[in-house]
């Protein structure tokens, strides 16, 4: 194409030669231009929402503060800070919830937080750089120290906390994660796993299996109170019609009858993986997961 050019500029071109490149350049440049957009289009992640408000929380004002905030101490920590709410009781769970999204964006050094306002549920994840300095022992503390700013309704503090103390892990080089495998046995998914992380003694009176257990001991000691006291005494016995002065022993016999053989089956052994699963612990005891993508991630929170 340079030599077509050069050869314009200088010698000019006959008629015949100036129709092919005319389209050569009619359909070569808007090709290269737009894979320069698309390209840019996913590798420009600063015109990329960080608050994703569907539950209604936050005033106009409100929310362009926080995004001011999540981008102002996120360029500086070197991370992505990205908020999102939602009141669905139809939800996915949290952590897939997370996974879902992230699974939108380019890969990158990102936190994510997620308020759930049906189940009342707080839920942090990191990827990337966050997913070594924000792991599942500093969510734990961003959780316990925004928690109580979430249940009496102040979210701007909430959110200004979590957004301050995520940048702030990532100059914190001190017991860091970089083992990312999540293969440790622990709750995989469903209530259970939330439950986990939750207040376990609120938990426990509402629990749908102790509510069970509480009722099969109580319906047991009723049932059983009633047929002691509605049966009958007894007061003959097997020697009330034995005499006493002609018994005795006339003959023994040992007869085998039949023999009896119980299969049980064998349990499976558990070897299920964190991959697309709730999550698990690594050797060091941070917990996370891996999305279905293959993304690794932190994870942790709880309900407020």
């Amino acid at each position: 194409m340079r030599r077509f050019l050069k050869a314009f500029v200088t010698q000019g071109l006959s008629g015949h030669h100036l129709l092919p490149l005319i389209l050569l350049i009619t359909f070569l440049l808007p090709a290269l231009y737009g894979n320069c957009a698309i390209a840019n289009a996913t590798e420009n992640t600063e015109e990329i929402p960080r608050i994703y408000d569907n539950a209604g929380l936050l005033s106009t004002s409100e929310r362009e503060k926080l995004e001011d905030m999540c981008i102002t101490y996120g360029e500086k920590a070197g991370i992505e800070i990205f908020i999102l709410t939602h009141n669905d009781p139809g939800a996915k769970e949290p952590e897939k919830y997370l996974e879902d999204f992230n699974a939108t964006l380019p890969e990158g050094d990102r936190v994510l937080l997620l308020i759930d306002m049906n189940d009342r549920f707080i839920w942090i994840q990191g990827y990337g750089l966050a997913e070594t300095y924000i792991h599942s022992k500093r969510i734990d503390k961003i959780y316990e120290a925004m928690k109580g700013s979430m249940g009496g309704g102040d979210y701007v503090e909430a959110f200004a906390t979590y957004i301050k103390k995520s940048a702030a892990y990532m100059e914190d080089d001190t017991d860091l994660n970089w083992d990312h495998d999540y293969s440790a046995s622990s709750p995989q998914s469903g209530d259970a796993y939330y439950d986990y992380y939750g207040d376990g003694r609120n938990d426990l009176w509402t629990s749908w299996w102790f509510q069970l257990i509480v009722s099969l001991i109580l319906g047991g000691v009723i049932v059983g109170t009633m047929a002691y006291h509605s049966s009958g005494k007894m007061t003959t016995g097997g020697y009330t019609y034995m005499d006493r002065n002609h018994s005795g022993l006339i003959g023994r016999r040992d007869q085998y009858l039949r023999t009896r053989v119980t299969r049980v089956r064998r349990p499976k052994e558990n070897t299920t993986t964190s991959h697309g699963k709730g999550g698990g612990f690594n050797a060091g005891g941070f917990r996370g997961g891996v999305s279905s993508g293959g993304r690794s991630h932190s994870s942790g929170g709880g309900r407020f």
